[in-house]
Order: C-alpha cells, then sequence, then structure tokens
C-alpha cells in the first residue's frame, strides 16, 4: 500500500495566504496505487461516453505519446485518459449533483509535474477556491514528471470538510502535460434512494416508540 500523504490546506498552500487555511480542503496522495477508493462511484474513465461532462481544452489519448502524454503508472495502463496540455484548461462542473456539489473527488495522477494546477470550486467555506499544484501533492521532494514513479503517480484524493461542497475543479498544465485518469465521486448529501430509505427508518422508530408509549399507558391504567 502507497504512504498517504495527509496535507491540511493551510500548511500545503502557504503561497496563497492566511485566506486558505479556511478553505476547508485536504488532499491525500496514495503513491503508487489506483483505481476507486471506499465510497465512490465512477464519473469518468474516458472511454467512449465517459468524460464526466468535462469542457474546455483537454486531449483523450491511449498509451504513452512522446512528447505529449505518458498513460498514469497506476490504476491500469493502456486504457484511455485525459490529457491537458501546456497553456491549456479543462473543466468539470459537479453542480448537478444531490446537495449542489460532491464531498470527495477522487482520482489517477500520472507524472506530476509543478506545472500542473487543480483548482477546486467550492462553497460553504470562506473562499470559492483554492489551488493546488504538483509539488503540493507529492510527498518528497518537486514534482518532476517522473512516468513511472510511485512517488508521482498514485491516487490523488481532495476532501471537504463538514460545511463546504466542491462544485467544480479546473485542470491548467504549464506545459506538456496533465494526465488523470479514473475519477470517482461522492456526493455532498445523501441521495433521494438513501433519503428515503433514512425517513422510512426514522418513522419506524417513531411507530416503535408511540406503541411502547401505548402499552405503558395501558398498563399503568390496568394496574389502577
Amino acid at each position: 500500500m502507497g504512504r498517504k500523504l495527509l496535507l491540511a490546506t493551510a500548511a500545503a498552500l502557504t503561497f496563497i495566504g492566511a485566506a486558505s487555511a479556511n478553505a476547508q480542503v485536504n488532499v491525500t496522495f496514495d503513491e503508487g496505487n489506483g483505481g476507486l477508493s471506499s465510497g465512490e462511484v465512477s464519473l469518468a474513465t474516458f472511454d467512449p461516453g465517459s468524460t464526466g461532462g468535462v469542457t474546455g481544452g483537454f486531449h483523450v489519448l491511449t498509451g504513452d505519446v512522446p512528447g505529449l502524454g505518458a498513460d498514469p503508472a497506476v490504476g491500469g495502463q493502456g486504457d484511455p485518459y485525459l490529457a491537458v496540455f501546456g497553456g491549456e484548461t479543462a473543466t468539470f462542473d459537479f453542480t448537478s449533483f444531490a446537495g449542489g456539489g460532491l464531498s470527495q473527488l477522487g482520482l489517477d495522477y500520472g507524472s506530476a509535474d509543478a506545472f500542473n494546477i487543480f483548482t477546486l470550486f467550492l462553497t460553504g467555506g470562506l473562499v470559492s477556491s483554492v489551488t493546488f499544484n504538483g509539488d503540493d501533492i507529492v510527498a518528497l521532494g518537486s514534482a518532476d514528471g517522473d512516468q513511472s514513479s510511485p512517488r508521482t503517480n498514485g491516487r490523488l484524493t481532495f476532501f471537504a470538510d463538514a460545511g463546504t461542497t466542491i462544485t467544480g475543479l479546473s485542470l491548467f498544465s504549464g506545459g506538456n502535460s496533465l494526465e488523470t485518469d479514473n475519477y470517482g465521486v461522492t456526493s455532498a448529501v445523501p441521495e433521494a434512494a438513501t433519503w428515503a430509505m433514512m425517513l422510512l427508518g426514522f418513522g419506524g422508530i417513531g411507530f416503535s416508540m408511540r406503541r411502547g408509549r401505548r402499552s405503558s399507558r395501558g398498563g399503568l391504567l390496568q394496574a389502577a
């Protein structure tokens, strides 16, 4: 199992300033491992019909393309992945999810470079966005774009603290390239079916409590 790196926003993003301490987002990077994390459902694999609604500047590549993109060395090889070339920006919008966004977002991140930029858009906190670059994410040293080392290839997960919702993600790269794959998401609030089950559960508890109270009253009347 790769070593997990947990970074509080205030520590990881000192270059942004004091406001970052209240951004309410943490990130883990599970070195050398990929694929959906526990509790996530697939958003995008970049197979046909599975792009997660990404817009803007991006390319869907398969395999290593010299000078342009390298297949992330985690989460399966040889399948399509998302590459953002130098100067391009790709954007995901999560506002259509229940609750208006996400509480958790995971993705496979390959050949991390210092010029890779992840910007998360937020509601519910004191700031509307927070930004991470490749150096903020890797555990040791700089993000040097190594295409095979576990140190620069792994499962990247963003977690929103209670009261904060992730409403979008922007990917920007200052050079070729920013490579990601296998996006997985966790909704900010329970889906409608989950709410229905919860309400049924609450109703059952209430019914049991009412029955208990009636039985207790009946016993007292009979005793009197």
